[in-house]
């Protein structure tokens, strides 16, 4: 089931945007945009629950270079905002130069301060198996004046 499929805008953590300088800082376009797809696994007609009951498949659409960079930007805060289980979600981008190619984020918990959990994101290839399993809904070309679009910070 498709819990969200939309183009996305992020404005950065809610005290603004701390990389931005000048202009870009006071006017907030400080931006994240991408395509997101959250797919929910779960069955209720299937009696076995999959290991990875969430997908999120991103594609970075923001101006500039093109990068791989929406798990790093706003991975957190799509697992908050979305109640996804960091552990039990496949985070995939296209590649953003040849976008028949997709990589998987595994995120690391490498510091815990008490108040939040910071992770160290290693990229892997998507297996033969996931994309097989997911080809309905990879490299999907969408028309983005046919979305809707969503900003995390109103």
């Amino acid at each position: 089931m498709i819990i969200f499929d939309e183009i996305y805008r992020w404005k950065g953590p809610e005290d603004g945007c701390k990389g931005c300088m000048g202009y870009e800082a006071k006017e907030g376009l400080c931006l994240l945009t991408c395509h997101l797809c959250i797919i929910d696994l779960f069955s209720p007609t299937t009696p076995v629950m999959p290991m990875r009951r969430h997908v999120v498949i991103a594609e970075d659409l923001s101006q500039g270079p093109l990068r791989r960079i929406c798990a790093e930007s706003i991975g957190r805060h799509i697992f908050d905002r979305f109640h996804l289980e960091i552990k039990r979600t496949l985070w995939i981008e296209c590649d953003p130069f040849l976008k028949e190619i997709f990589h998987v984020a595994q995120f690391t918990p490498t510091y815990h301060d008490g108040n939040e959990t910071i992770y160290t994101i290693n990229w892997r290839p998507l297996l033969v198996s996931e994309k097989i399993a997911l080809e309905g809904h990879l490299g999907r070309k969408m028309a983005p004046s046919s979305l809707q679009q969503t900003s995390l910070n109103p």
